[in-house]
């Protein structure tokens, strides 16, 4: 298995641009991600909190209408089942006040239609950590006028996903008290299988990247420190 086979299991899609945001966190943290009690938030299919098991986390795998079957099943596969607890848990309402070292999401905050609401969900995130605890993100950006036309023409959930800005996600993490971010990811998305979109990714990281706005990338990730 190839080391892009292994990151599917975590990323599940995109993987080269999304898995960036791994290698990004793992550079930024000042935790020992083995010492972590580590929140995520719309854990979807279960990737993310099983790579913070994988290094030794203690993990609550939450999703906003229960955590999938498939997430279940694959977390019971890994060997670090022990590990992961699966709860429900809504972004607007999370019921934990500096309860955790980490709190993680990926993908998630779009799905929220208002841009007073993802800022909420932020602050509920804030508010899960633990003082100089640690929030972890990969979320999808506005991107180019060409990332808005195709989105609307060929994903089914273009029209209804709130795509941000570089600078609501600035606002958004007002309240911590460090961040780190960065941005990549322009043309991969636009593959139709993932080996295409593994090649354009490829592609991002030696050509694109360094010649389009950082606007116009499609990935934003960071940690931000309560």
């Amino acid at each position: 298995m190839n080391h892009t086979d292994e990151l599917l299991k975590y990323i599940e899609w995109d993987v080269r641009n999304w898995a960036v945001a791994l290698d990004f966190w793992q550079a930024q943290t000042k935790k020992d991600l083995s010492q972590c009690k580590v929140l995520e938030i719309g854990t979807n299919f279960g990737g993310i909190s099983l790579w913070f098991a994988s290094k030794g986390a203690n993990v609550v795998s939450t999703d906003f209408k229960g955590v999938r079957e498939e997430a279940i099943k694959l977390h019971e596969s890994s060997g670090f089942s022990h590990l992961i607890k699966h709860e429900t848990v809504n972004a607007l309402d999370i019921p934990y006040t500096e309860e955790f070292d980490i709190v993680v999401f990926k993908s998630v905050i779009g799905a929220i239609d208002e841009r007073d609401l993802q800022k909420k969900a932020v602050g509920e995130m804030h508010k899960a950590l633990k003082t100089g605890g640690e929030l972890f993100f990969a979320e999808n950006l506005v991107a180019s006028p060409l990332h808005k036309f195709l989105r609307r023409k060929l994903i089914k959930w273009g029209t209804s996903w709130r795509y941000i800005t570089i600078e609501e996600m600035n606002d958004f993490l007002e309240p911590f008290a460090e961040k780190h971010l960065q941005t990549n990811g322009f043309a991969g998305t636009f593959g139709r299988t993932e080996s295409q979109r593994n090649l354009l990714a490829l592609g991002d990281k030696l050509l694109f990247e360094r010649i389009v706005p950082e606007k116009w990338k499609y990935i934003i990730a960071g940690i931000a420190r309560k």
